[in-house]
């Protein structure tokens, strides 16, 4: 039966289909996206495209037949993806497809002030009431947003600026969430109902974040602490949205609303996020990699 990935011509869902194009047989492989045409690429290696969206349930469950496990990559509709979610999880169990692995949020639990993580609660505990097998990998912070989107524009204005205090967290690559969950989908049966924090390999204040990057740049560029209301007032100035609108996309300034970003810094200065594991080592057997080599690895992105 087949391996199924949902939202497959996205960022993370790309670079999971690249993976698993090379670890598995293409013909057992259905891409799931609401833009077939993003996937031809795919599709000539041998994959099967179909179109789904997690609003239409029926659609849903008709795109999910013969699958053996289901990849479910979380959405960014903030406000939607809770919903979103049960609704693949529901048409999974009417399809008769046993396994869903699912991408959440590390350290996620109810009291967190993480919208995200609130959102990311609530869909695990949807996924539990279906019954079906699952695997939950529970993604920290990306640490490719550091080199792409943070750091040139705080190094240009001389200080990283953030609410986050003291807090710490293991960001982690991409490159090591996709293959943590294709390992996974390559040997679904190995993984059954097992949670995973997918961290990198050390926990960093915004010090030490600020540190690296000032190294890698070859220019002193401190961390300068703020309230969440003076963070918050910099993303107004910046024309960041304060909430989540449809078509907001994950590579560009404005990829996140402003209060879903200040609640998950008001996470990592309360230690909701100050966890670190080698559990992508565990699953993949290459250990995780550090923020100096993501950085380097976006060198063009910054220098």
């Amino acid at each position: 039966m087949a391996i199924i990935v949902s939202g497959a011509s996205g960022d993370l869902g790309t670079r999971i289909t690249r993976l698993l194009l090379e670890k598995t047989d293409p013909s057992d492989l259905i891409l799931l996206t609401r833009s077939p045409e993003k996937l031809a690429w795919a599709s000539a290696r041998g994959a099967e495209i179909r179109q789904a969206d997690f609003d239409d349930v029926e659609n849903l469950t008709k795109a999910l037949q013969g699958g053996h496990v289901f990849m479910v990559i979380s959405t960014l509709s903030i406000g939607k993806r809770v919903s979103q979610h049960s609704h693949a999880f529901e048409a999974a169990k009417r399809a008769g497809v046993p396994h869903v692995v699912y991408t959440s949020s590390m350290g996620i639990q109810p009291q967190t002030p993480s919208l995200s993580g609130q959102e990311h609660y609530a869909s695990e505990q949807a996924l539990f009431a279906t019954g079906l097998k699952f695997t939950i990998l529970r993604n920290s912070w990306y640490a490719d947003v550091i080199p792409t989107l943070m750091m040139k524009p705080s190094i240009d204005a001389g200080a990283f600026v953030a609410s986050t205090g003291d807090g710490s967290v293991a960001a982690v690559s991409k490159d090591d969430c996709a293959n943590a969950a294709a390992c996974v989908l390559a040997n679904a049966d190995k993984h059954e109902n097992a949670i995973y924090e997918i961290t990198g390999p050390e926990l960093l204040t915004f010090t030490d974040i600020a540190r690296l990057c000032s190294e890698a740049a070859g220019k002193e560029t401190p961390y300068v602490n703020v309230s969440h209301d003076e963070k918050l007032a910099i993303f107004d100035s910046m024309g960041v949205n304060r909430d989540y609108e449809e078509g907001m996309m994950n590579d560009n300034t404005n990829a996140w609303a402003s209060n879903e970003m200040i609640t998950y810094e008001m996470a990592i200065k309360q230690l909701y996020f100050s966890i670190c594991s080698r559990h992508v080592e565990l699953i993949t057997g290459q250990a995780a990699k550090p923020l100096a080599q993501v950085i380097q690895d976006y060198r063009e992105a910054w220098a």
